[in-house]
């Protein structure tokens, strides 16, 4: 699954080039990322006929939702499935976005063992998690825009640590992911698959990552 990650180091010109964006807001590093919390991401705004870089609440809320549930957020949407389920089979179609990240947390081990570990691209740079959105409106007419992370299978050198990893799109993959005419889960399924083994370099971090009110560079500090 993916419960945790992190944005920081990354440039704005870095989110521009790769993503396409004319304005790029100054985002700041971010360590630990969680549910519940804002995250940036990018989506094409039809209206505008353009991407563009947003933020949304970590936690997908279904536009027909009665009212958000904080106890029972939807994080990730698995990717096997993600075609199927009432929650996410419109905005598979029609409400796609990619959340940028420089790296994740996973843990191992059981209980009061379990020990956190950092993974990120091989020499860093950008993730681009695939993602899903939608707008909930309550009664009193306000919105709330919140997303979701998909995950794959993760990569065999990796199932020690955990079976399951966000869906890290490739560069050649957004222009699909992101372009609103493809709207055929069959094209879009062919995208949905977890990172290559070899993709991803990985070592042991600090439990203060725990807490989500830890947000430093020494979170991800190899630890022995």
């Amino acid at each position: 699954m993916c419960g945790r990650f992190t944005l920081a180091d990354i440039s704005t010109d870095q989110i521009r080039d790769l993503f396409l964006l004319d304005d790029v807001p100054e985002l700041g590093n971010r360590y630990n990322i969680a549910p519940g919390q804002p995250v940036a991401a990018v989506r094409f705004n039809r209206e505008r006929a353009r991407r563009e870089l947003v933020p949304l609440l970590w936690g997908l809320v279904p536009s027909w939702a009665r009212e958000p549930l904080p106890g029972a957020r939807m994080i990730n949407a698995r990717a096997e499935t993600v075609h199927q389920k009432p929650a996410y089979r419109g905005p598979l179609r029609y409400r796609r976005c990619i959340v940028p990240a420089s790296g994740f947390y996973e843990w191992s081990g059981h209980n009061g063992g379990r020990r956190p570990y950092y993974l990120r691209k091989k020499g860093g740079g950008i993730l681009a998690f695939a993602g899903l959105w939608d707008s909930w409106t309550s009664p009193d007419g306000g919105v709330l825009e919140t997303c979701a992370i998909i995950t794959a299978p993760a990569p065999s050198s990796l199932q020690w640590l955990h079976d399951r990893m966000p869906v890290i799109l490739e560069p050649g993959q957004i222009g699909v992911w992101l372009d609103p005419e493809v709207q055929r889960p069959g094209d879009l399924l062919l995208l949905l698959e977890g990172p290559e083994d070899g993709m991803l370099e990985v070592w042991p971090v600090s439990r203060a990552v725990n807490n989500p009110a830890n947000d430093s560079p020494l979170l991800i500090a190899p630890e022995r």
